[in-house]
């Protein structure tokens, strides 16, 4: 597997086992490309890129991670908390994602904006990964 796989489905595993998260959006509602017509709260993996920190991918790589989070309600409030919450998990990773060891996330960024339709909002967290293979 690679070290962007192990660490989509580290992040996807750690926001589906949070108590708190759950609670502010419901079971079941952690997407890696959410399906159409997805009950809303939600929250969905978005963009991933990976880039190699040297020329060997021994040395390890870096990611820089998105993390949607969708709201029907009328102002930004529950996108804010649904935000939070997904920053105090990913602040709590292991140091172990699959078969990489994480060397450090970066602080990560929280923006909100209203939705081009108006009815609701999108959240964005940005956060920053290195990874090493853990062997």
């Amino acid at each position: 597997m690679s070290a962007q796989a192990d660490v989509r489905g580290a992040i996807i595993a750690a926001l589906r086992a949070d108590a708190a998260l759950t609670a502010l959006i419901g079971a079941d509602r952690v997407h890696d490309g959410a399906p159409r017509g997805a009950a809303i709260p939600f929250v969905d993996l978005g963009a991933v890129e990976t880039r190699l920190l040297t020329a060997e991918p021994a040395e390890g790589e870096r990611h820089t991670v998105e993390v949607l989070a969708y709201s029907r309600k009328p102002a930004r409030g529950e996108v804010s908390d649904i935000l939070s919450a997904i920053r105090d998990v990913l602040v709590l990773l292991g140091s172990t994602v699959g078969a990489q060891r994480l060397v450090h996330a970066s602080d990560p960024v929280m923006r909100s904006e209203r939705q081009r339709d108006g009815r609701g909002w999108r959240g964005r967290l940005t956060v920053r990964i290195v990874t090493e293979p853990a062997a």
